[in-house]
């Protein structure tokens, strides 16, 4: 396992999505990029989504940086923490771990050709910085508001640079206020800082989902709102779907309690 962890996604793969979170940013993360680079990028439909999958790479070998230090360093420190990747693991591996993603994030920024963009540098430079103040911050309450940005820059990273640059304010705003701002939820209850005991219900995010429509036809005369109007229509599609999945299984499940 710890030569599997060398490569980029890896440690990302095991410690995040094994754990049943995979569909959520299939749907909700990879998917809206997909649809908004698709839309919007200035490299036609496949040369943006391309672009958006290599971007995405770079993106992950970097917060996997932030990963392992927060998971084999930073946790250490914490009363009740959860314990992720191989607590085992010495001072070498973890520097050859953080070496492999350095490697590859030199690479797919020389094959991006970005290396002398000043604002892909701000970008990566300024999402670490912020996940450094994630793992040094100490009470849960001051780490929600580091977990919120680095969610922002997280749904940022693979379409911020291929996106029509008309379209990037709105991306953001959707990213902030549609994606960062559903899974900050989930981070404050896993961190017993939420008080909602229906979070998880479909009313919940249906009502959450689908209230962004509001906003996005009060800006339907906007054309620089075109991105944000796609991540809200998106979103609501996604929750329309999962209710009405929900009420065919739920009516499934009457006829075959009745016929029992």
């Amino acid at each position: 396992m710890k030569f599997v962890y060398l490569l980029p996604f890896s440690y990302f793969l095991h410690t995040r999505l094994s754990k049943g979170s995979l569909e959520f940013h299939a749907l909700f993360e990879w998917g809206a990029a997909l649809v908004l680079t698709g839309a919007f990028g200035i490299a036609g439909m496949w040369g943006s989504m391309l672009f958006a999958f290599e971007a995405y790479f770079a993106f992950i070998s970097l917060y996997e940086v932030g990963y392992l230090f927060n998971d084999l360093i930073s946790t250490k420190n914490e009363i009740a923490a959860r314990l992720r990747g191989p607590a085992d693991a010495t001072r070498a591996w973890l520097a050859a771990w953080v070496l492999s993603r350095l490697m590859a994030f030199a690479f797919l920024t020389l094959l991006l050709d970005m290396a002398g963009r000043g604002d892909w540098w701000l970008f990566f430079g300024s999402m670490l910085a912020v996940f450094a103040l994630h793992n040094l911050l100490q009470d849960k309450e001051s780490k929600a508001s580091t977990f919120l940005w680095l969610a922002w820059f997280r749904f940022m990273a693979p379409v911020v640079f291929v996106v029509q640059p008309a379209q990037r304010m709105g991306i953001a705003l959707g990213a902030a206020s549609l994606y960062a701002g559903f899974r900050l939820f989930g981070y404050l209850d896993s961190k017993a800082l939420l008080a909602m005991h229906r979070r998880q219900s479909m009313t919940f995010r249906a009502t959450f989902f689908l209230m962004p429509l509001f906003s996005a036809i009060s800006m339907f005369d906007y054309p620089e709102a075109m991105g944000f109007r796609c991540m809200a229509f998106y979103y609501a599609a996604l929750v329309c779907v999962a209710l009405a999945v929900q009420n065919i299984r739920a009516g499934w499940w009457r006829r075959e309690k009745k016929q029992h």
